[in-house]
């Protein structure tokens, strides 16, 4: 994989294997919406990565970049892969990077460019950056969209860095919704009972690798950098805070500070357009006393602004975690012949392929994948497929449903945990602190007794369909 040192180097490494269009620059677009709107056009296009400059009221050179793993090209660029790489294929070869990761703790250094500008007492100024509005029901400007929140463990110094919304609340306040079974709320707990406010860093601006492993469920103790640098093959160069939170040397923004417990201080949050596609949270949350801001010259501020979740995400196209780690607990579960495991609506419909050799596979498959299920995620469809089937494309998927199902007794249904921006939960249960949703198990398999006598399909064979795209390139748009 290729080690990015910073985001610019990604940027530079689009551009040289994907040509100059890659990287479309807008000017003069608006904080206020505008950016949010042409981010959310450009995604559901499959369009270039977008980096916003002259942002009105602010100075050339402060910039947003949004749409950065949009498309599956993108993401092999960000692995390091040739950019024609087939999507199934970029899971295999992050699959098969996650069962080699040799963890590789972070290398600290002395300096670095995110130390360019150190902005201290008064001339802290988180309004200083154009940070969008991204939809026009959000309550505020969301600095953090695809950021990293960085909390050191108190008893052991684990360092823990995970990915939450963060909302600019004033000159030097910071809100962050963080639910309760996070591992940097649990580090925060720790600190709030021994009477500390829990020292935290907000970093805005990364490369995708610690994009990525920010996002990453990884165990308590372990620390997302050593991942991220197991995953690049290089460790990530850090700079080590005055409160002991080592920060990325090459990030674009560090914004670091305090956090207080709720009932010292907090503020309303929100509400915000979650992943979902709708919006779900407000209330009292936890605010980052800002004490000091390090940033690059001409900073970028990463965004992955949520979208419906039917949308090409902006952040990432390809599903490398939840289809990795679900086709990695399918085969530690016993599921034979597992051929591919993709995902829709970022998590919410898993889609397994599976090569049948005995009657019950489908349904072996099927409730492994569901026993995978986070404790409090959304993932709501689980669908298992024959070998035939290209999981990567809807229509293939759909057509399985459609035309091998038999709804009568294909579709199971089963009731595990949701999580709180869950948009189906009523009032009522939320109330009642029921977070629990139905899930749904469909077998789109032919049926094992008479697989052999299922009636042919009538589509042309992968490989004829491949030597007529090459035949008939340059004549037609195939």
């Amino acid at each position: 994989m290729t080690a990015f040192r910073d985001l610019r180097h990604y940027v530079d490494n689009l551009t040289a294997r994907l040509g100059q269009d890659e990287v479309k620059v807008v000017r003069g677009a608006d904080w206020d919406l505008e950016i949010g709107c042409i981010t959310e056009l450009g995604a559901e296009a499959e369009g270039p990565a977008l980096m916003f400059d002259d942002i009105p009221g602010y100075p050339s050179g402060f910039r947003v970049f949004t749409n950065f793993m949009g498309t599956p090209a993108r993401t092999a660029v960000a692995l390091g892969l040739p950019p024609d790489t087939p999507k199934l294929d970029i899971v295999r070869a992050w699959q098969g990077m996650s069962r080699r990761l040799e963890p590789t703790p972070p290398v600290e250094v002395a300096t670095g460019p995110v130390l360019e500008n150190v902005l201290e007492d008064d001339k802290v100024d988180l309004t200083a950056f154009p940070t969008p509005r991204w939809h026009d029901g959000d309550g505020g400007r969301y600095i953090g969209t695809a950021c990293m929140v960085l909390a050191r463990d108190p008893d052991t110094g684990w360092v823990n860095a995970g990915t939450y919304r963060a909302c600019v609340q004033g000159r030097d306040r910071l809100s962050l919704w963080m639910l309760g079974n996070r591992h940097a709320r649990a580090i925060a707990t720790k600190y709030w009972q021994r009477g500390k406010p829990c020292p935290i860093a907000v970093v805005v601006g990364q490369d995708p690798i610690l994009s990525t492993a920010a996002a990453m469920a990884a165990p308590a103790g372990v620390s997302e950098y050593d991942l991220a640098g197991g995953l690049r093959g290089a460790p990530v160069e850090v700079l080590r805070l005055a409160s002991g939170i080592p920060v990325p040397a090459h990030a674009e923004i560090v914004i670091e500070g305090e956090m207080p417990p709720l009932d010292e201080e907090s503020v309303l949050e929100g509400p915000f357009g979650e992943w979902t596609g709708y919006y779900t949270h407000s209330g009292q949350e936890t605010v980052v006393r800002v004490r000091r801001i390090l940033h690059r010259d001409d900073p970028i501020i990463l965004g992955a602004p949520p979208m419906i979740p039917t949308v090409p995400a902006g952040d990432q196209a390809v599903p490398l975690y939840s289809a990795s780690v679900t086709w990695e607990h399918l085969e530690s579960s016993g599921v034979q012949n597992v051929r591919g495991v993709w995902a829709y609506a970022r998590q919410l419909m898993m889609v397994v392929s599976i090569e049948q050799t005995g009657a019950g596979d489908a349904m072996h498959a099927l409730l492994a994948a569901a026993g995978r299920k986070r404790s409090g995620g959304m993932e709501r469809y689980f669908v298992v497929v024959d070998e035939d089937i290209d999981i990567t494309d809807i229509n293939h998927v759909l057509w399985a449903i459609f035309t091998r199902v038999d709804p009568g007794r294909s579709v199971h249904l089963l009731r595990t945990p949701t999580t709180a921006i869950d948009p189906r939960l009523s009032p009522e249960r939320r109330a009642a602190g029921d977070m629990t949703m139905g899930i749904v198990l469909i077998d789109a398999c032919k049926p094992f007794a008479w697989k052999d006598q299922y009636p042919r399909a009538n589509r042309f064979s992968d490989a004829y369909r491949t030597e007529i795209r090459e035949r008939w390139r340059a004549a037609l748009p195939l």
